[in-house]
């Protein structure tokens, strides 16, 4: 039987003292995680912010051809969600790293995957079809019949007691920057700037009459909301969209203003079909086209 091996005196003394050790609790950190929290919160809801807000908030771009202030508001979100997701990953307690850094992690998931979608829409889903418009500034404009949500014909261009006339072709009520649009040339209509210059305004769109009082309901408007359906005087232009999934055709929007004797003074269109002048533009050019009917403002 072999001996026993010695057993050293000092790590026999130590050993006991390692194991032994008391475990101490890491601290909660409730002012850290409070401020993770808020920072998270905050980046989320700007973010939502923009989702709910960029329809209806003009400063934000909604017709702007690149919307910058909605762009800087979901990059401070960004900035946000990672901030407070790094202020979770730096608590002390490993279940409060844990929580509060996955609940972090998966916001800024959220804000970067659904920001980047929205950046996307913006500037790729918005963007109109190949058109060729067959009019031009100097050139009169077709004439056409059209019926209004009042079931009220409407023959033109040339204005009735009108020095001007403002032609607005619009994608139709299922688009929210049309909808916007209309209301924005609605409020100023109730409040009669267009009148008072002298300007008469019309809408067109291909939507069925049906739609166009809906629509006109919706926004409760008097602006003629003029029934292209057959495509009589939109498809001359070249300002029809075709679908291939079958969808019904809708227009591509432009705006088109009209001196006294019919002849088109300006035009405005764009390859994005978000990028809509604001009616103050509107206003200035048709003023400017009455002023000097003889010009063409660019």
């Amino acid at each position: 039987m072999a001996a026993s091996e010695p057993v050293d005196p000092a790590v026999d003394q130590r050993a006991p003292e390692f194991y032994d050790e008391p475990w101490v609790t890491p601290p909660f950190q409730p002012l850290r995680a409070i401020c993770a929290l808020i920072l998270i919160a905050g980046g989320f809801g700007l973010y939502e912010y923009v989702l709910v807000s960029f329809w209806s908030v003009p400063w934000m771009g909604i017709h702007e051809r690149i919307p910058w202030p909605a762009f800087a508001i979901l990059a401070a979100a960004i900035v946000l969600s990672i901030a407070g997701l790094r202020l979770a990953l730096g608590l002390a307690s490993p279940h409060g790293k844990l929580g509060f850094g996955l609940f972090a992690f998966l916001a800024c998931i959220v804000v970067g995957a659904g920001g980047g979608r929205f950046v996307s829409y913006v500037m790729r889903a918005t963007v109109n079809p190949p058109f060729t418009l067959k009019l031009a500034v100097g050139q009169r404009f077709p004439s056409f019949a059209l019926t209004d949500q009042n079931d009220t014909i409407h023959h033109g261009p040339v204005p009735t007691g009108a020095g001007a006339t403002l032609i607005y072709v619009y994608r139709g009520d299922f688009d929210p920057f049309a909808r916007f649009e209309l209301a924005e040339l609605t409020a100023r209509a109730n409040e009669n700037d267009f009148r008072r210059a002298g300007v008469d305004t019309l809408a067109i769109s291909t939507d069925q009459v049906e739609r166009s009082k809906m629509l006109a309901g919706f926004l409760r408007t008097k602006i003629p909301l003029l029934s292209d359906s057959n495509e009589s005087l939109i498809a001359p232009l070249g300002l029809v969209q075709r679908h291939r999934n079958g969808e019904p055709d809708n227009a591509i929007p432009a705006f088109f203003i009209v001196d006294r004797n019919g002849v088109v003074r300006w035009i405005f269109t764009s390859p994005y079909y978000r990028e809509l002048p604001r009616p103050d533009t509107l206003l200035d050019a048709a003023k400017s086209v009455i002023a000097t009917p003889t010009a063409s403002p660019q």
